[in-house]
């Protein structure tokens, strides 16, 4: 996989990621994910709202400082996407990281963004000896206005040895969104030999419309196999693929992992239905682990479903979760990588003005920061 806060909603189940306070005893079972109880639902005041979000954004911010680099960059990628305002300063300083995934995240960030205030740090990154932090400033120069070496990540898709390479380099390109790249996928999707970096191929193309790439895309999302599944259904839900509609609805109802549910769940809320609301706050306190999953620990699979049923709510947007999420935030036991989903989705949930695109950064202060040194 590559990199960016794909860490965030994994879908290889059964292999990555990081309980729930017992808050009101007696509570009756709830029976969308067994193992857990019958979560809050409800909205919550103005006054609350307005701390939730100051809460958030400082975890956000302070995640973006974390010893751990997963949580650095889930942290990076949802201040971008819930808190841009906010967020800047705080991706800025990751963008020469000790750890290439931190500096890319932190450097595609800033090219989402269209932030020229560090340009002459990312040309520096430019010449990066990573080829990932190449490709994310690549990106991030194009996005600035400065496209004369948009072309090497073509080079970088074609011809790079490592697989690794040559998905960020298709997740740069097809976050372009320029029509002509196209023709430069299509040719690396017959060339290509690793079935994850054709699906990331496939998304890129999905997300400039390619019919071609939706339907195969979609014919993987009915995969008996949970890990193509629902890797799948997350790409075609950020593509917002319309015509997936009929298997996000099947596989909300017939997915045989919680993952696999909670991605269609999401989708359907990436395309304005909620059909998959009960679902994800069930989700939210997930403690019903798999004890045959080999290679993947109850702790992995607890905190990789609770993120997943977060970023379900988060796209759903229903402002009856934000009772739950306070109290998944709140968790003293929850994992940081569970409580980064959270975050961003309340803040989204709460402030869907204030998401990526929706305020000029440059006319904004930075509000609810960190002290600095």
């Amino acid at each position: 996989m590559p990199w960016m806060v794909r860490d965030m909603t994994d879908n290889r189940i059964g292999r990555h990621r990081p309980a729930c306070r017992r808050w009101i005893a007696a509570l009756p079972l709830c029976t969308l994910a067994t193992g857990c109880v019958s979560p809050p639902r409800g909205p919550l005041s103005a006054d609350a709202q307005r701390d939730f979000r100051r809460d958030a954004v400082r975890f956000l911010q302070a995640a973006t400082q974390s010893d751990d680099p997963v949580v650095r960059m889930q942290g990076i990628e949802a201040l971008q996407e819930a808190a841009p305002r906010e967020g800047l300063p705080f991706i800025a300083e990751n963008i020469d990281n000790g750890y290439a995934g931190v500096s890319f995240a932190a450097i595609m960030a800033l090219g989402t963004l269209r932030d020229a205030s560090f340009v002459e740090e990312i040309r520096t990154r430019a010449e990066d000896p990573d080829p990932n932090v190449r490709i994310a400033a690549l990106f991030a120069l194009h996005r600035l206005g400065e496209r004369q070496r948009t072309g090497e990540l073509a080079d970088l898709l074609l011809k790079h040895r490592d697989a690794r390479v040559r998905a960020n380099a298709a997740v740069a390109i097809g976050r372009l969104g320029e029509s002509q790249s196209g023709r430069v996928l299509d040719v690396a999707l017959r060339r290509e030999k690793k079935d994850a970096v054709k699906l990331q191929i496939l998304e890129a193309l999905a997300l400039l419309g390619d019919t071609g790439a939706i339907e195969r895309l979609l014919f993987y999302g009915y995969s008996a196999a949970p890990d193509q599944a629902a890797l799948s259904l997350m790409l075609l839900g950020n593509a917002r693929a319309h015509d997936a509609e009929e298997l996000f609805r099947y596989r909300v109802e017939r997915g045989d992992q919680p993952e696999i549910r909670l991605q269609a769940a999401r989708a359907l809320g990436v395309l304005g239905y909620d059909s998959g609301f009960d679902l994800a706050l069930a989700h939210l306190f997930f403690s019903d682990v798999d004890l045959g999953r080999d290679n993947d620990p109850p702790q992995q699979q607890i905190a990789r479903v609770r993120a997943l049923a977060a970023l379900a709510l988060e796209a759903i947007g229903n402002r009856e979760s934000l009772m739950a999420l306070r109290r998944a935030f709140d968790d003293e036991n929850q994992s940081d990588r569970v409580r980064v989903a959270v975050a961003r989705a309340a803040i989204r949930i709460i402030d869907p003005r204030a998401s990526t695109g929706a305020v000029r950064l440059a006319d904004a202060p930075v509000e609810d920061g960190l002290e600095r040194d």
